[in-house]
């Protein structure tokens, strides 16, 4: 599985906002920058065949609609599924009216769009998702094909989360900053993919007020194998 790290940032960061992109087809989390970041290198819109979105703050998924409206203007007829949590259908809907005054039937494609509970399947790949513990709902989510690939969104992993990373060849985990509720950190990143068996842990989504460097060492002498992906830098698993 190719794993691409279009941003990789928090909200607010210089870096891109967190969004990876697996096998040139699955995306997940579309935040305010991520159609940019697809622009830069040129990426051809139309392979993207599902996104998911792990929960409903702008920088994971209010680049959807500059998303949609863009495969609307370069004449897209592959379908697209969208997945995310309880109330996908509202936000993605309202969202695409607020920004743009379109609603999914003018974009000239297919869009279907799945609120997620446990378990679902796309072509060869298997979806499962688990709750984070965030101030909004959050799931994370084990995409599983020849490898197993977990992605957390936000939030701090719960037991179920736990679960579901079991034995991933590479886990993404948010780690914001340490002592923030309802968030996770370096520290308690490395310990989460010891937990889980994971055999790679990639960090994103850390506070840009965070020192790195330091939390870094002490964060191996847990858990070596640990990467902090650059934007647009990219990983085969």
């Amino acid at each position: 599985m190719k794993i691409l790290f279009l941003g990789t940032g928090e909200a607010f960061s210089e870096k891109a906002n967190t969004s990876i992109l697996i096998d040139d087809k699955i995306l997940m989390d579309c935040g305010l920058t991520t159609l940019q970041q697809l622009m830069k290198i040129k990426f051809d819109l139309d392979r993207i065949k599902a996104i998911y979105i792990s929960h409903f703050h702008a920088d994971h998924y209010f680049g959807l609609p500059s998303f949609l409206v863009t495969c609307r203007e370069e004449l897209r007829q592959n379908p697209l599924d969208i997945f995310g949590p309880t109330g996908a259908g509202k936000y993605i809907k309202n969202l695409l009216n607020l920004a743009y005054r379109k609603t999914l039937d003018d974009l000239g494609f297919g869009v279907k769009i799945h609120e997620v509970v446990e378990k679902a399947s796309f072509e060869n790949y298997g979806f499962v998702f688990a709750p984070m513990e965030h101030p909004v709902p959050c799931m994370a989510i084990s995409v599983e094909g020849d490898r197993k690939v977990t992605y957390t969104g936000d939030g701090a992993p719960t037991r179920e989360t736990t679960e579901l990373a079991r034995n991933s060849d590479l886990l993404i985990l948010e780690a914001y900053k340490e002592n923030i509720k309802g968030h996770s950190s370096i520290l308690k990143a490395a310990k989460f993919a010891k937990k889980s068996n994971s055999k790679k842990l990639a960090l994103v989504h850390i506070s840009r007020k965070e020192n790195i460097s330091e939390k870094m060492e002490e964060a191996k002498r847990i858990f070596s194998s640990i990467i902090v992906p650059e934007d647009l830098s990219a990983v085969k698993i």
